[in-house]
């Protein structure tokens, strides 16, 4: 298996999200993006962070293009993460990344399953999942900034940033209910046969009952559905979506190396 097609389904699904979110009239988040080479850089001004201010496809044939990729971030005074796969790994690109003071902080795991060998999960009956409706974004990003601890008033932009892919043909939201009480969402983008899953959050005192189980199980049906042939996805190395990943039957396929400025 060509490993390297999730790298790709990984920047193609970046790539729709910045792209919706940049056509919001006057571009009010700073959505910038970048392409050099095989090297994608991300820039959102107003969402600080690594989750969209990161650096993707980056190997040694494009250590040319790294000034030009640090002067795009300089420019509007970004921090960004630079995330290196194992196939773009070399001694010479890592040599490069620290002479720019640049060092590994971390590791990131991606995972690769095929669509049809995922395993099927046991029946929660408690647990309902269905697709989230229009005008349901409000909820959704409620339930987002909760599980991740989020101050509330970011909340109204994280509805516009996922309200504008609602139309988008690759996209699909859901959300979860526990005795009619709307307890977690997440999403889903199908393009190209490979389906990522993208966000997704769980209310923490609704937590290690399954939710993310189910939310995890109805997306791969819904990608199914849509041609998908092949799933991928991301986690922290070793947290509880990486088990739920497993589980389900996705394949660890390799760690990212982060790397970050000093």
């Amino acid at each position: 298996m060509d490993l390297s097609i999730i790298e790709q389904a990984e920047i193609q699904s970046l790539s729709s999200r910045l792209s919706a979110i940049q056509s919001i009239k006057d571009n009010p988040m700073g959505v910038h993006q970048l392409v050099r080479g095989t090297t994608h850089a991300f820039a959102v001004k107003n969402i600080p962070g690594p989750a969209f201010n990161t650096v993707r496809g980056l190997n040694e044939n494009d250590i040319p293009y790294i000034e030009d990729i640090f002067n795009f971030y300089q420019e509007s005074s970004i921090n960004f993460r630079i995330e290196v796969t194992p196939l773009n790994s070399s001694e010479r690109l890592f040599r490069a990344l620290t002479d720019k003071g640049f060092y590994q902080s971390g590791f990131h795991a991606s995972f690769f399953g095929k669509a049809l060998e995922i395993k099927e999960l046991g029946n929660k009956p408690d647990i309902e999942v269905r697709s989230l409706k229009e005008d349901e974004f409000d909820t959704f990003a409620s339930i987002y900034v909760k599980a991740f601890g989020l101050p509330s008033f970011i909340q109204s932009g994280i509805r516009q940033n996922n309200e504008i892919l609602f139309d988008v043909p690759e996209w699909e939201f859901f959300v979860a209910y526990v005795k009619d009480v709307p307890v977690g969402i997440a999403v889903l983008f199908v393009k190209d046969e490979i389906a990522t899953l993208a966000a997704a959050a769980t209310l923490p005192e609704y937590r290690r009952i399954g939710v993310q189980s189910v939310l995890l199980h109805k997306r791969i049906q819904a990608a199914i559905e849509k041609g998908a042939k092949f799933i991928a996805s991301e986690a922290a190395f070793g947290s509880a979506s990486h088990r739920n990943m497993e589980r389900a039957g996705l394949k660890l396929a390799y760690t990212k190396a982060l790397w970050n400025r000093l």
